[in-house]
């Protein structure tokens, strides 16, 4: 039974966390107890975030905020861009450890699990994120500043015939992310598929971006935390001037250029929905209020209203100066390197840095 506890070591490795922005993989052991945000479990854990399209910011800083307040080791690419994770990719300035394994990656990247198992503890469990694709590329136009790269306004975009290479880059990132896009235009849905399972063999739970909160419970009974341990408040809202109002049709342009997704998508919310008439519906309806009602309590504890800005997107400001509060209001780009900068430390003083009180020891 989960019970609200602190943070409490016994022997064995510190917990281990790796979280890849864009899923999850969960591992567990069976050498300590331990908590994050109240969270009581016994054995390490190592996580991978694996969101398998580019998906707001509340993930994001929810992971950074678990490895921070845990003392946790990032893994940190100098750039973030849609390469397998591995190795090769981590500058060892920052990127240093004991026994060459890192606690989380929490960035835009592309899942390789060969790659993953190199940096990773072994005997990991995954967990990713997927979006319905239209919604998504519709969320991206924007955010990735499409219009601008391409010189094509959305609509001129999707009534065109034909698309450059560079265009289809942009297409199927779900399945990019994953690291099973096929370069054909016309590749056979059984090949897609076949894929799917592999990744549903891989992946232990791929949660839904639009049943975010029922996501977000299993995601909690799978690694046997409460429901502290998943609050979250939602970033990176756009604002109304960059939301398109696409027609139907228009959707199903988005679903035909984005075919590989749109299969995977469809697969993985058929198994999702499986999950959860398993959970049980009104068990899942009681669990997901009290998530609602966490995450209210947030807000309030830290101060936090929506009226910043930056771009095409709102922002948080917190009045509560906890470093967990702080990490709400900050941009991507400042926490990235606030870690870097703080895990610089931790390798130039050979490991003597105390992550979790930011001090020497």
């Amino acid at each position: 039974m989960v019970t609200n506890h602190v943070l409490s070591q016994g022997t064995g490795d510190p917990p281990h966390v790796f979280a890849v922005y864009p899923g999850f993989l969960l591992r567990r052991k069976t050498t300590m107890r331990w908590t994050f945000k109240s969270l009581a479990l016994l054995g390490t854990v190592t996580l991978l975030f694996f969101n398998a399209a580019p998906f707001p910011k509340t993930r994001l800083v929810q992971e950074n905020r678990y490895g921070v307040k845990h003392g946790l080791t990032f893994a940190l690419p100098v750039h973030y861009t849609l390469v397998p994770i591995s190795p090769r990719i981590l500058p060892p300035e920052y990127n240093a450890s004991p026994d060459g394994r890192h606690n989380m990656v929490v960035s835009h990247i592309q899942f390789s699990k060969e790659g993953a198992e190199q940096v990773l503890k072994v005997s990991a469990k995954y967990v990713a994120t997927v979006r319905k694709p239209a919604s998504r590329f519709e969320s991206m136009w924007y955010y990735g500043n499409y219009e601008k790269r391409f010189h094509l306004d959305l609509t001129t975009f999707l009534i065109a015939s034909n698309h450059t290479p560079r265009h289809k880059q942009k297409f199927n990132l779900i399945a990019n992310y994953f690291g099973v896009k096929d370069p054909r235009d016309d590749v056979p849905e059984g090949e897609v598929l076949s894929k799917a399972r592999w990744l549903n063999e891989t992946f232990d739970l791929v949660m839904v971006a639009e049943r975010f909160d029922e996501s977000l419970v299993l995601l909690k009974h799978l690694m046997c935390w409460n429901t502290e341990d998943v609050v979250y408040l939602k970033a990176k809202i756009r604002k109304p001037t960059y939301r398109a109002k696409l027609s139907e049709a228009q959707k199903e342009r988005l679903r035909q250029l984005n075919r590989q997704d749109v299969i995977l998508y469809k697969f993985f919310r058929e198994i999702f929905e499986e999950k959860v008439k398993a959970f049980g519906e009104e068990r899942m309806q009681r669990e997901v209020e009290e998530l609602r009602h966490a995450n209210a309590q947030l807000t309030k504890d830290c101060g936090a209203k929506l009226t910043g800005s930056r771009g095409t997107v709102k922002t948080w400001e917190v009045t509560n100066n906890s470093s967990i509060c702080k990490l709400i209001s900050q941009s991507t780009y400042s926490t990235q390197n606030q870690l870097k900068d703080r895990q610089r430390i931790w390798v130039s003083s050979n490991f003597t840095y105390d992550l979790l009180t930011w001090t020497f020891t």
